[in-house]
């Protein structure tokens, strides 16, 4: 696997594990509530709740590529 796929899938776990931790978990809990609010329809909800949750995946994603890829690039943590 090239130094690219590791660095997705690495990112890809962390951004889980940091999903479900507690302090994200109270963060999502009340922005979905905060949406929920201003939606009328329980899909609505759910749309938004989805998109939301989508929303931080590929951005937990993201800073977890960027960390990777920089940590990769060091000569000494190289695999």
């Amino acid at each position: 696997m090239s130094s690219l796929g590791w660095a997705a899938l690495s990112a890809l776990w962390f951004g889980i594990l940091t999903s479900i931790s507690p302090c994200p978990l109270a963060t999502n809990i009340t922005a979905i509530s905060f949406v929920g609010r201003r939606t009328g329809s329980p899909s609505g909800v759910l749309l938004s709740g989805l998109l939301y949750t989508l929303g931080r995946a590929l951005v937990y994603t993201a800073i977890g590529v960027l960390l990777v890829m920089s940590l990769l690039s060091a000569p000494t943590v190289s695999l």
